[in-house]
């Protein structure tokens, strides 16, 4: 397969109409950061994958995958220069040449096929509105004859071109190289392999003559049977060899519907995780938009709470603030108040008239005693008139008494108020602080609200709540899918321990049925001939297969490490081996190497992944481009040399966008596209339009210059 063109119109930095021209070897895209590779690397994601590869919401030091759906790709340039009203379409148009996809095999009968999407937009009262999702269109012309393929048959054609199991080797990001496979998984090896070879024709071949086999033994036992009279344990021997070998086939079916069942969930598993790409950002969006509306609610709540307590004492004491002046000048009235209540007493008894209490002296009166001095007091006598004299005082002063008391408190108040009024002016001052600080508080909250909605490019919470259900909803799903898969994968664990136990059961009555029931007892039926053969070709292919997987695995692991070394420039501290797994092991003791810096990891990764994609085209006839983004990113300057150099020998086809052949001018770019054998280069350069305008992204676009 070879991309011949790609066509960006309006994409991001890409601003009007922008070509890249492809051809088959090595083809660079040189450019500093934000210059607009990452863009293009997006292009073929957008096109074909229906997903993004950019920032983070809310974390633009990380980038993750989005479904690119939803997303805005105008340039901020188009967005600035447009009018309300206007229509504005975006699009990428990727032409490339592979094998007729009706083809089983490849026949070197090649197909220009053509990728066209594009999407429209309007700008509304400055805001910019998706008036129609993505819409892919795949035709290809045959025999003069133009022909469009199905949208339902979209994906299918796209998995069919660029398998899933070797996807990732194919097309990748350099911060996303950990991610390139997993060999601790081993059907990843299992997948790759049946991609880049014909190992599965050996494993159908085996598993036919594997029955033909059992077919062939059960029936020269019957013939047998039929000459020879068996005693009863004899028959039960031979019954329970039927047994155990329909139950071997019982376990046999039943591990290959659930390793079918596996791979359905696999696909399944990949597909909801391609899905919640796009979706999970509404479970952080939902996540932050419930903490600033329980921040908001409960700001509310201890606002209100502050009013509630600053009008009881507004209206209580805070009235009186400042008023310290007005009540300590109130003495002179308080005074004068008390003098002329004092002058209003109708006795000139200078002992108060509450000393004692008209209770005590009426007690007096009744008991005709003085309890002050202890004597009697007779009727009529001067000290029983005295006490009836001090009685009618009191009935005479009971207003005065009134008074005196109001006096009191007044006086007591103004010794509270004095007291209290000098932290008044401090329980304003704290009460406006307070209310300040909450209502800043919430105005801050307000906006992180508003800024998640302008932010994420969401107008309202419901879609955020419905975006975050249907996130939760895949993964669920995804967990359930999840719980199904660990589930069958003991199911399966079990049907091998099961299977191994019955085949020693098996051996065992073999064993005991071979002395009552040797070759001899055959040597008429034509079918123990027959078995002859069907023997010798079953070891034969089984023999062929096991060879077969082993010179591939040789295969593999010479190949990635004939590029290991070359990506390294030969400094390597070991060499790959591929078994279960891969890992790099000494040369000499063939332990396993652990602390490699992370260079040698990425190489080890690119080289393995690389050499699947390398014997593709060898075993298979079937090329496939390697597009990658910033792929050297973590090499050195020699090192990054070294891998470009060998790329080209590798693959039919490599796009490699990356910063760091920048630095690379005159005629040492042109030395190194000569030993590198670049086929293409481009440098793309992020600049302003107007040199003379502000430094905005407003006022930027990716220029693109053709070197080669």
């Amino acid at each position: 397969m070879i991309i011949n063109r790609v066509e960006i119109n309006n994409f991001f930095c890409y601003i009007g109409e922008n070509v890249f021209e492809f051809d088959k070897g090595l083809n660079i895209i040189s450019a500093k950061n934000s210059g607009g590779k990452s863009h293009l690397f997006n292009a073929f994601h957008w096109t074909f994958f229906n997903n993004i590869y950019v920032d983070k919401e809310f974390d633009t030091t990380k980038k993750e995958w989005k479904n690119a759906s939803k997303t805005n790709v105008l340039p901020d340039y188009v967005v600035q220069k447009s009018e309300n009203e206007d229509s504005i379409r975006s699009s990428i148009k990727i032409t490339l040449t592979a094998e007729f996809h009706e083809n089983e095999e490849a026949k070197n009968n090649l197909v220009e096929y053509h990728f066209d999407k594009e999407v429209f937009y309007k700008k509304v009262d400055n805001e910019i509105i998706l008036i129609s999702t993505p819409e892919l269109s795949i035709w290809y012309v045959k025999d003069g004859e133009t022909f469009f393929l199905d949208k339902g048959e979209h994906k299918w054609f796209i998995d069919r071109i660029f398998p899933v199991s070797i996807r990732k080797f194919m097309w990748f990001q350099g911060e996303t190289v950990d991610e390139l496979y997993d060999f601790s998984n081993p059907a990843t090896l299992k997948y790759a392999i049946n991609e880049i070879s014909y190992f599965p024709t050996y494993e159908n071949l085996v598993n036919v003559t594997k029955k033909s086999v059992g077919s062939i033994s059960d029936k020269i036992d019957k013939e047998v049977k039929k000459t020879k009279k068996l005693s009863e344990d004899q028959e039960k021997i031979l019954r329970s060899i039927e047994y155990s070998k329909n139950k071997l086939a019982s376990y046999k079916d039943k591990k290959s519907d659930a390793l079918n069942e596996l791979e359905n969930i696999k696909e399944s598993i990949y597909k909801e995780e391609e899905k919640i790409k796009g979706q999970g950002k509404y479970s952080e969006l939902k996540t932050k938009l419930t903490k600033y509306e329980y921040e908001i609610r409960s700001i509310n709540d201890k606002i209100e709470s502050l009013n509630h307590f600053g009008k009881e004492a507004f209206i209580s004491k805070w009235m009186l603030n400042k008023c310290d002046s007005l009540v300590k000048a109130s003495k002179t009235n308080l005074d004068l108040l008390a003098s002329e209540v004092k002058k209003q007493q109708k006795t000139e008894n200078p002992v108060p008239i509450t000393l004692p209490g008209p209770e005590y002296v009426q007690k007096m009166l009744d008991d005709h005693i003085c309890y002050i001095c202890e004597r009697d007091v007779e009727e009529n006598s001067p000290a029983f008139l005295a006490l009836q004299s001090r009685m009618e005082d009191f009935r005479n002063n009971q207003l005065q008494r009134i008074l005196s008391d109001n006096v009191t408190e007044l006086n007591k108040a103004k010794r509270n108020l004095l007291n209290e009024l000098p932290d008044l002016a401090n329980e304003v001052t704290k009460y406006d602080a307070d209310m300040s600080k909450l209502i800043a508080q919430r105005k801050k909250a307000l906006v992180s609200r508003d800024n998640l909605y302008t932010e994420s490019g969401i107008t309202n919470a419901t879609e955020i709540t419905l975006g975050s259900e249907n996130a939760e909803k895949i993964l669920n799903k995804i967990r359930s899918l999840q719980n199904s898969k660990e589930s069958l994968e003991r199911r399966i664990q079990g049907y091998d321990t099961d299977f191994t136990h019955e085949e020693r059961e098996l051996t065992d009555l073999e064993t005991k049925k071979s002395i009552f029931i040797s070759v001899q007892d055959g040597e008429n039926i034509s079918e123990v001939e027959a078995q002859k053969y069907i023997n010798i070709i079953h070891r034969a292919l089984s023999d062929l297969k096991s060879e077969a997987l082993d010179n591939l695995i040789n295969e593999i692991t010479i190949e990635s490490n004939s590029l290991y070394k070359k990506y390294l420039g030969g400094k390597t501290q070991g060499e790959i081996e591929i078994d279960r797994g891969v890992r790099i092991i000494d040369k000499e003791t063939k332990k396993t190497l652990s602390n490699l810096n992370t260079a040698e990891l990425t190489a080890q990764k690119l080289a393995v992944a690389n050499a699947f994609l390398s014997l593709s085209a060898k075993k298979m006839n079937r090329s496939f481009p390697l597009l990658a983004d910033a792929p050297t990113s973590q090499f050195d300057d020699e090192n990054t040399l070294s891998l470009t150099e060998n790329l080209s020998n590798s693959f039919d086809q490599i796009l490699i966008m990356s910063k760091d052949y920048n630095k690379l001018k005159g005629a040492e770019r042109e030395l190194f596209i000569k030993k590198a054998n670049i086929i293409k280069y481009y440098e793309l350069n992020n600049d302003l339009i107007d040199k003379s305008g502000v430094d905005s992204r407003t006022n930027k676009k990716t220029y693109i210059n053709t070197v080669k």
